[in-house]
C-alpha cells in the first residue's frame, strides 16, 4: 500500500500545523476550526482583481494618463 499523501491531505495537515503552532490556547482546544478556516482561506483562490504582476501599485497596469509632478 502507497504511504504518499495527496496534495489536498498535504495542504490540510499544513493547515493544521499551522493551527497548533501559531494559533492561540482557545485555538489548541478544536485545532481542526482554525484549520478548516485557514484551509477555505488557501483554497479560495485569488479575485479576478488581483494584480496580474508584482507591480508597486498593485494596479492591473500602467496608467493611461501618468501625473507629473510639481517643480518647484
Amino acid at each position: 500500500m502507497d504511504n504518499e499523501l495527496t496534495p489536498i491531505q498535504h495542504i490540510r495537515l499544513e493547515c493544521l500545523r499551522f493551527a497548533v503552532e501559531f494559533g492561540t490556547q482557545r485555538d489548541l482546544l478544536h485545532p481542526e476550526k482554525q484549520a478548516d478556516i485557514y484551509y477555505k482561506w488557501v483554497m479560495q483562490g485569488s479575485l479576478a482583481t488581483s494584480p496580474q504582476d508584482n507591480r508597486i501599485d498593485d494596479s492591473l497596469k500602467s496608467a493611461l494618463k501618468t501625473r507629473s509632478v510639481r517643480k518647484g
